[in-house]
């Protein structure tokens, strides 16, 4: 017993650590661009450039770098068995199986709710590289670490409402920054999105023990929501239609779990 709490309360120390670097990276990153735009340092056909590697590389990659640096700091794990997490299978067969149901599901959730801004659909080959490193590589950190931290000390469903919420918060910086599609975006809807999508690639996660599986759906979202069809949901608030959505994804993503 005593042994089982000693664990746990390490597994408790490990998210509060993840929370500190992720945030600490993504936060102090964005802060940085924020004031380079308030001091008008970021001029000219270079800025967008530095916008978005900064952006990409410092935020978007922040919870992959906390990940590592908290099992860094858990296990001494090497940079080659932390690459080997992220693309780890257990059934290849059932991770595509799942890759391609979370998917379907996303984007009947999308179109029911969003229209089509007439883009050719060969610019999902073009945007899905674009998103993982724009969104999907977060799921290193958030669902690859944290999500199953907080399902050792609460259920699936709270750990992925607990999730989602403080996935939404760690966003609210972009919302400062110009240039940013957040900008434009409701905070409370951006919210039940990220609860939304957060259980969804949590419940992916659970099923397959696959990171990467959870990097592309993410991916995949994000390439259908804003590349192919319009952010609606994410501007409107509140949109019963989307409420209705959300509400018939999560069902549905807990009954798979059930199965």
């Amino acid at each position: 017993m005593k042994q089982e709490n000693t664990a746990l309360k390490e597994d408790w120390y490990m998210a509060w650590r993840y929370l500190f670097y992720t945030f600490a990276i993504a936060w102090g990153t964005e802060f940085l661009l924020i004031a380079l735009y308030r001091f008008n340092l970021l001029n000219g056909n270079i800025a967008m450039v530095l916008h978005f590697m900064t952006i990409g590389f410092g935020a978007g990659m922040a919870p992959a770098y906390a990940a590592f640096i908290v099992q860094k700091k858990q296990s001494n794990i090497t940079s080659k068995e932390f690459c080997r997490q992220i693309f780890y299978t257990v059934s290849i067969r059932k991770a595509v199986v799942f890759l391609i149901i979370f998917a379907l599901i996303q984007f009947v959730a999308c179109v029911a709710q969003e229209d089509y801004l007439g883009n050719p659909w060969y610019l999902f080959i073009l945007f899905m590289p674009m998103m993982v490193l724009g969104g999907g590589l977060e799921e290193v950190g958030w669902r690859g670490v944290f999500q199953p931290l907080l399902e050792k000390r609460f259920t699936f469903f709270v750990a992925a409402l607990i999730e989602g919420v403080i996935w939404s918060v760690w966003h609210l910086p972009l919302w400062l920054v110009p240039n940013t599609s957040q900008g434009a975006y409701d905070f409370t809807a951006f919210t039940l999105y990220c609860i939304t999508l957060g259980l969804t690639l949590a419940a992916a996660y659970r099923l397959t023990k696959s990171v990467w599986v959870t990097i592309l759906i993410h991916a995949w979202g994000n390439t259908v929501l804003g590349g192919m069809y319009t952010l609606t949901s994410l501007s409107n608030f509140p949109n019963m239609k989307t409420l209705i959505v959300y509400g018939v994804q999560i069902a549905l993503i807990m009954m798979i779990l059930q199965i």
